[in-house]
Order: structure tokens, then C-alpha cells, then sequence
């Protein structure tokens, strides 16, 4: 069989069989032209990679035989806790670069100085299955909005708040194999009563760098400190 160079979604599988539906089976079968007795390979986003062959198609949805599957570990442990940006195509370029780096969970925080309020979550969506598809990830991101004081109840094995205030901050996140939660402000930082918030909830003070980075930019450092 062919080796694995385009992979396809879905959350309808059975111990035999999977369904692809709608946008997956339009592109299956109207752009990527897919025909019966094609080989196609399928993530279910929860760490199940499936050989299949194509026993139907139909407008809106394509049936596949399931002739082989893998079942992956999540290895991605770093939650990240981001004040969303105002401009969609700065969050949206964010989003699939963490995607792509890799993290358990994406949370857009709101906070005292976040500037964007309403966010499409359903755009983000796609856009996170797009990211995970194309860098062969078999685990799916959760994206998720939450306040401020709802995010600092979060557990996790380390927790760190990044901030541009002066002060003692650790230069290094820890390594292995346990949840590591970020929280990352917006443009005008956190405001002094949220990293007191945070310190006084087991948040310690991450330092990112000499100088200052924009929210996308410190997300992304952030991940890749975490590998």
C-alpha cells in the first residue's frame, strides 16, 4: 500500500467500517477525484490511523472498508492559555503553527486587556483539522474559550503565566512526560491584579526572552521551548 501522504477525518467508525461525510467526502471524491477500490488512509483525531478501501461513494459521504488500524499515544502535553488577537488572520496563523509544533490544548483566554471578545470557533475548527491533516497528526487539539479565573483553576502537573512585568521568572519549562499549562497575554500584558491571581493560584513567572514578543509570537516560542 501506498505510503501515508494525505489523510483523511472522521468520527463515524465502526469495527469495520468508515464513513467520511460532507467537506472530507467532497474532497475525497470532487477534488482529489478518489474512485471505488481506492486506497485512502483515515485519523479518527482521538490517535486511530486506519488503512482503508473505498467501497462506495455517494454525494455527501463515502464508505470505506477498514482493512487495517493503529492505535497512537498522545504524546503532547502543553496546554496553551492564549489571549486571542484581534486580527482573525494573525490568531488563525497562530493556531495552525501550534498545531503543527504541537499541543494537547488551546484555550482562548479572555482577560482584563483582551480586545477580541467573539471568536468563530467552527472557522478554527477547520482550520486545526487542516493543520493536524497536513502534518500527519493522528490527535486533534481541543479549542476551547474561557475566562481568566476559570482557566487558573485548570490542572496541571506545572503551571507558568508569562508576563512583562519585572521580577524573578524561570527561563526554562520543565521536560517529560507531564501536562504543562501556559498562560500567554494579550498585547498590553496581563494586568498586575491577573499575575497576582495566578502566582497566588500556583502559577509561576515564565521569562520568554530579552525582549518583548507579540501574543502570536510568544505562543509559538513557547511551543517549541516545550518539545
Amino acid at each position: 500500500m501506498d505510503s501515508i501522504n494525505f489523510t483523511f477525518y472522521s468520527n463515524s467508525v465502526s469495527d469495520s467500517e468508515i464513513i467520511l461525510q460532507d467537506q472530507e467526502a467532497s474532497h475525497a471524491s470532487q477534488v482529489l477525484r478518489k474512485k471505488v477500490g481506492d486506497y485512502i488512509h483515515v485519523i479518527d483525531g482521538v490517535g486511530g490511523l486506519y488503512s482503508c478501501q473505498i467501497s462506495s461513494i455517494q454525494k455527501k459521504e463515502i464508505n470505506c472498508s477498514i482493512l487495517h488500524s493503529s492505535f497512537y499515544e498522545n504524546s503532547e502535553r502543553l496546554i496553551l492559555a492564549i489571549a486571542p488577537t484581534k486580527n482573525r488572520d494573525r490568531l488563525e496563523w497562530m493556531i495552525e503553527k501550534l498545531v503543527e509544533i504541537g499541543v494537547k490544548q488551546i484555550i482562548l483566554l479572555e482577560t482584563k486587556n483582551t480586545v477580541r471578545t467573539k471568536t468563530n470557533l467552527t472557522r478554527i475548527e477547520k482550520k486545526v483539522l487542516s493543520a493536524v491533516k497536513q502534518s500527519l497528526r493522528y490527535h486533534i487539539p481541543e479549542v476551547k474559550e474561557m475566562g481568566f479565573k476559570e482557566a487558573l483553576a485548570l490542572e496541571a502537573s506545572y503551571k507558568w503565566i508569562a508576563h512583562c512585568e519585572d521580577g524573578e521568572k524561570s527561563k526554562q519549562m520543565e521536560s517529560g512526560t507531564k501536562d504543562q499549562l501556559v498562560l500567554i497575554g494579550p498585547e498590553g500584558d496581563f494586568t498586575h491584579e491577573e499575575i497576582e491571581l495566578a502566582k497566588s493560584a500556583g502559577f509561576q513567572p515564565l521569562d520568554l526572552g530579552e525582549f518583548r514578543l507579540r501574543t502570536e509570537t510568544a505562543a509559538v516560542v513557547t511551543a517549541a521551548r516545550a518539545l
